[in-house]
C-alpha cells in the first residue's frame, strides 16, 4: 500500500505539474525502483535504507528511488528474476543467480567477515554439540536464505548430522522469525546472520540476554548491489560511487551505523564466482530433498 501511495502520489505531483509551473521548468523525475532482499522486518529495512536512497536524491539530480519491500524471500525471488527493480541488493545466492536474469554486479556490502551463518539458541539450553540436535527442530529464514539457510545446512552436514532425517527443518519467512523460534521454544535452534541478529538484539535487549549464539560457519562474499542493464550505466556508477563513499564522511558513516552495515565497496561479477563454487559444493553434498 505504501508503494501504491507513492506511486499515486508522483503521479499527482506529474499531473499537478502539468497545470502549475511557476518557474517554467517541467517536472520530469526519473523513478527508480529499488529492492533489498528481506533480510530485517519491512519497518526496520524502511529505516535501513530509506536515509540512503534520500541521500542519492539530494546528490543526484531529477530522480526519486522508490524503496520497495518484500514480505518474503520467494517474494522477492519473483520480482528480482522478472527484472522488476532498477537496482536492488540480494544476497549472494541471489545475486549469483541475478546475473542471468539482465543484472550486472556495481558494488557490494562489506566487510566479507560478517557473511557467515550464525545458530542461536537459549542459553538455557546448554547446547555443546551438534548432536544435540537429533530429533529437534530447527528454524531458517528461508531455502534461498545463503548465509542464514545454505551454509548453516552445509555446516551441520560436516559436523555429522544427516540433514534430511536428524533435524525437522522450519523454513519460517524472514531472518526476525527464525530467532524469535529458537527464543519462544518453539525450534531448539534458530539460524541467521550477523546483521539482522544484532538489529533484533539492539531492539531486544531483555530478550537478547537470554540467548546466545551456539555455532558459526565459515564466511563468504557478502550481499551485491547490482543493477539492470537497460538503465544507464554512466549513472549506475554514479550510484555506485557515491554508496561507495558513504564511509568517507561523517553523514554517511551515521546513516550506515543506522542501517547497521560496514559500507560498501567495489566489485563486479567476477567477486561472486565464490558463491558458484559454494553452489557446487553445497549441490553435490546436500540431497536435494533436503535443501
Amino acid at each position: 500500500m505504501l508503494l501504491l501511495g507513492l506511486l499515486l502520489s508522483g503521479c499527482d505531483n506529474r499531473e499537478s505539474a502539468k497545470r502549475y509551473k511557476p518557474t517554467g521548468v517541467e517536472f520530469n523525475k526519473k523513478v527508480y525502483r529499488v529492492g533489498i532482499h528481506p533480510y530485517l522486518n519491512s519497518k526496520k529495512m524502511y529505516t535501513s535504507y530509506r536515509p540512503l536512497l534520500d541521500y542519492l536524491e539530494s546528490k543526484l539530480e531529477n530522480v526519486e528511488f522508490l524503496l520497495e519491500t518484500s514480505k518474503d524471500y520467494p517474494t522477492y525471488d519473483q520480482k528480482l528474476y522478472a527484472g522488476t527493480f532498477d537496482f536492488s541488493l540480494p544476497n549472494p545466492y541471489q545475486t549469483y543467480n541475478a546475473l542471468q536474469y539482465g543484472y550486472e554486479v556495481i558494488a557490494k556490502m562489506k566487510p566479507d567477515s560478517v557473511f557467515r551463518g550464525i545458530l542461536v539458541a537459549r542459553k538455557d539450553r546448554g547446547l555443546k554439540n551438534v548432536t544435540q540436535l537429533r530429533g529437534e527442530a530447527v528454524s531458517f529464514p528461508a531455502p534461498t536464505a545463503l548465509a542464514a539457510t545454505m551454509m548453516p545446512l552445509l555446516y551441520l552436514h560436516e559436523k555429522g548430522l544427516d540433514i534430511n532425517r536428524d533435524i525437522d527443518k522450519k523454513f519460517v519467512g524472514s531472518q526476525y522469525s527464525s530467532i524469535l523460534n529458537a527464543y519462544s521454544g518453539d525450534t531448539l535452534v534458530g539460524a541467521s546472520w550477523p546483521p539482522p541478529w544484532e538489529a533484533w538484539c539492539k531492539e531486544n535487549p531483555q530478550k537478547a540476554a537470554q540467548m546466545e549464539i551456539v555455532w558459526q560457519t565459515q564466511p563468504l562474499v557478502n550481499n551485491g548491489f547490482v543493477v539492470r542493464k537497460d538503465v544507464d550505466r554512466a549513472f549506475a556508477y554514479k550510484v555506485a560511487r557515491l554508496l561507495i563513499e558513504l564511509d568517507s564522511h561523517a553523514k554517511g558513516k551515521k546513516m550506515l551505523e543506522d542501517a547497521g552495515f560496514a559500507g560498501f565497496e567495489e566489485a563486479n561479477n567476477s567477486r561472486y564466482d565464490a558463491v558458484k563454487i559454494f553452489l557446487e559444493r553445497y549441490n553435490s553434498i546436500i540431497p536435494k530433498e533436503a535443501q
